[in-house]
């Protein structure tokens, strides 16, 4: 019996360029939690409050921007909102945290939204780069909103939440 070796090769996997992801944010380790309200109080010394969310997406190189918002506003002046670039990684990076220190105005009290979205960079409009251009808002950008309570009354009521109805109704 004669027997004869060789070996079969395969052929190579096909190579495909990464494709760029919608950033996914992971709302469920978020800190502060964002499944209920957050109460937060004026004090002497004032203390910041820490939020921090984990991000992960695909992002062919392309950095994210994630921008804080007050009651779905950028507002100028001491209550301004920052902006921050995350560098450019890929979906199995597990390690990426926005960080983000919050020291609400002596002036604000009651409700109020806190918001953070994240998205590519050139998903933001050049000549706005507050706000999300409309043709890519939809399929790329990740969004979550803590409520916040800020020096509430002693029973804890949310009084005066934003709404679209000027009444409150």
């Amino acid at each position: 019996m004669l027997v004869t070796q060789s070996c079969i090769v395969a052929d190579p996997p096909e190579y495909r360029a990464p494709v760029r992801t919608r950033p996914v944010l992971n709302v469920y380790s978020a800190v502060p939690t964002a499944t209920r309200a957050l109460v937060v109080y004026h004090t002497v010394p004032r203390v910041a409050t820490r939020f921090s969310v984990q991000v992960r997406s695909e992002d062919r190189g392309e950095n994210l921007r994630a921008i804080f918002f007050l009651d779905y506003e950028i507002h100028p002046g001491e209550d301004e909102l920052v902006s921050q670039t995350i560098t450019a990684s890929t979906y199995d990076n597990t390690g990426r945290v926005i960080l983000y220190s919050w020291l609400p105005p002596t002036t604000l009290k009651g409700c109020h939204f806190l918001s953070l979205v994240v998205a590519h960079q050139s998903s933001f409009l050049q000549s706005d780069e507050g706000h999300l251009d409309p043709r890519y808002a939809d399929d790329d950008a990740a969004i979550v909103t803590w409520t916040v309570n800020v020096n509430p009354t002693d029973d804890g009521t949310l009084e005066n939440c934003p709404s679209k109805d000027p009444a409150g109704s």
